[in-house]
């Protein structure tokens, strides 16, 4: 029978979703696992660890599985089992021939999988420019038209799938993947995670079956910090909340200095005050480079800010992080509920910049722009 093992050595601990897992085991044992899955939910809230987990059930030959003892699940734990594919975004290979461009992006993800059997839990990129390019797909789809080595299946598992770029400017990626979609092999299963499911082309959402992974309980949250990090009980606690269910989040949150909240208050503050020369000064603080790197988690508490201000315009203060700090702003500048949603949604477009890596500078000018005129509707 084919059960839950969350604790199995060497495997991804997946905190927090033990009945989705139960749910991908129900139907792996029953034989009614969809081949393309996508899974989708917040950024750090387990995604790729369930993704991971669920690769190895696929190919796990012990049991309950996945049992992380048997040679299948050995070598998933290792990121070397051979029909277990793991795709992510990566550097946009230098110009050069069809075959030499492929052979680039495809050693830059074997010395990144290398570098991820040391450190598992490490991010997918640094602060690079990358992305899943049309000569990525082109390799997906010549491993998936081979059998499997070693067992009966073959998984192919792309994490941060919305990034076969450019969608809009020029789909190429996306459309070559979904040619894979639309007539997989027999024995091929896909699986893609992603926390922005609309940035996906809809030609590919509809072709897969898909599986909200939710915010984990701030219980759970606090319980990883305080038991898993070292973290103080109450500072645990503080921090699961403003994590939102993301134990990436929180992880993020207890290991930074606070340049990104400090950078979200001048952006928020350029933008109330209204002033050409307040906007220009704040967007001229961001280079040309940086965007994902230095301009997104900036945009990130920019966004919580406005989620506090939200609550507060709202008269739902009490689900604020920081309620005072919103009180303090509102006493200054009487902004309404309306304005702070308009002013959201621009950093929710400056946020998908960030992500495409543009200009920091245009992309700042733009949403300080946004959001003035969002504030001065008040």
């Amino acid at each position: 029978m084919t059960g839950v093992s969350e604790g199995a050595p060497g495997l991804p601990s997946v905190r927090g979703h033990g009945e989705l897992q139960g749910r991908i085991a129900a139907s792996v044992s029953a034989g009614r696992m969809p081949q393309s899955l996508l899974l989708y939910g917040s950024e750090g809230v387990g995604k790729r660890s369930l993704a991971l987990w669920t690769s190895a059930l696929l190919q796990c030959e012990g049991e309950p599985a996945p049992c992380g003892s048997c040679r299948s699940c050995r070598l998933a734990a290792r990121f070397e089992h051979p029909d277990i594919h793991y795709h992510f975004p990566m550097p946009r290979p230098k110009a050069g021939s069809r075959n030499k461009m492929r052979e680039t992006i495809e050693r830059q993800r074997q010395e990144r999988l290398a570098q991820l059997r040391d450190e598992p839990g490490s991010p997918l990129d640094e602060g690079e420019v990358t992305g899943i390019y049309l000569t990525a797909v082109e390799n997906i789809r010549d491993q998936a038209s081979r059998r499997p080595a070693m067992g009966s299946r073959a998984v192919f598992l792309v994490a941060e799938a919305d990034r076969m770029v450019p969608q809009r400017a020029n789909p190429e990626a996306a459309n070559a993947f979904l040619k894979l979609l639309e007539e997989p092999p027999e024995f091929a299963y896909i699986i893609l995670t992603t926390s922005r499911p609309h940035a996906l082309l809809p030609t590919i959402r509809s072709r897969m079956a898909s599986l909200r992974v939710a915010p984990i309980a701030e219980s759970e949250v606090a319980s990883y910090l305080e038991a898993g990090r070292g973290v103080p009980a109450d500072e645990a606690v503080t921090l699961a909340r403003r994590a939102e269910g993301s134990i990436g989040r929180a992880i993020e949150l207890a290991a930074e200095d606070d340049d990104s909240g400090l950078a979200a208050d001048r952006l928020l503050a350029a933008a109330l005050m209204g002033s050409p020369s307040d906007r220009y000064s704040a967007a001229g603080a961001y280079t040309a480079r940086g965007a994902r790197s230095i301009l997104a988690p900036a945009l990130e508490d920019l966004e919580a800010r406005l989620r506090d201000l939200l609550c507060h315009t709202s008269g739902a203060t009490h689900l604020a992080h920081d309620a005072a700090k919103s009180a303090r702003i509102t006493s200054r500048f009487p902004v309404r509920a309306p304005s702070v949603l308009e002013a959201l949604a621009a950093v929710e477009e400056a946020r998908e910049s960030a992500d495409r890596n543009l200009n920091p500078q245009a992309t700042v000018s733009v949403l300080l722009a946004d959001m003035t005129r969002a504030f001065a509707s008040r």
